[in-house]
């Protein structure tokens, strides 16, 4: 029996239904991150190029960096270092739960947990060793790819960023929103750049595993509202 194209393509673009449309939209942007960043993990074991681009970008912030700048970006990467994010996670799990948003709740434990634990393992996985100690800020004493902060930051701070934006109408609000959003996590990830502890590639994998388990975690959080609102029909 010949697959009807035409109606799987129609159903897949369906606006109206989680299932049509914005599924489609979740998997692929999914696909797109996780295909880039095993791109990138294949070039940091795999190629000279990706390497000799890497040292190079970091001796250049090296050789520009100022002490006040320093010190201004080592306040910005805190933003994003363990206890101040587990204090955000505090915060956030309870005041959900507070709220009774109960699928928000689930679908930040799913972003944050999904992202710690890939990097943790992937750092593992690639162990690669962090910028050496004559450009180094400070001292880490985990691997750098990918980068942890540049990963939690995208997962914690785009979740926070995508609830707000779901919890206020104005377009201008919105956009203010976005843009503070995105700038904060942009921030951090040059702040570990800046600060010579992670190499371009740990900050671009890692904003890409960071938003890989957003993605996951929002389209959680969608199918849930979806699958609550046809039972909701089916019982009015």
């Amino acid at each position: 029996m010949a697959l009807d194209w035409k109606k799987i393509i129609k159903k897949r673009l369906e606006r109206k239904v989680f299932t049509g449309l914005p599924l489609t939209i979740f998997v692929t942007v999914f696909l797109i991150l996780l295909g880039t960043f095993l791109g990138i993990t294949d070039s940091i074991v795999n190629s000279l190029p990706m390497v000799k681009l890497d040292a190079s970008f970091a001796h250049f912030l090296f050789q520009i960096r100022t002490p006040s700048l320093a010190k201004a970006f080592y306040v910005i990467t805190n933003f994003a270092d363990q206890i101040t994010i587990a204090v955000i996670m505090i915060i956030s799990l309870g005041y959900l739960f507070w709220k009774k948003e109960l699928a928000y709740l689930y679908a930040l434990l799913l972003t944050f947990i999904g992202t710690e634990g890939s990097v943790f393992l992937i750092k593992i996985f690639i162990n690669r060793d962090r910028p050496g100690a004559d450009i180094a800020y400070y001292l880490e004493t985990s691997k750098s790819f990918p980068s942890g902060h540049s990963a939690i930051a995208m997962a914690i701070f785009g979740f926070i960023t995508n609830y707000v934006l779901h919890h206020i109408a104005s377009y201008k609000n919105k956009s203010l929103v976005i843009f503070a959003g995105s700038i904060l996590i942009a921030l951090i990830g040059f702040s570990r750049l800046y600060l010579g502890v992670h190499f371009l590639s740990d900050v671009i994998g890692g904003f890409l595993i960071g938003g890989l388990w957003l993605v996951a975690g929002i389209t959680f959080r969608e199918r849930h509202f979806y699958v609550d609102s046809l039972k909701k029909g089916k019982t009015a």
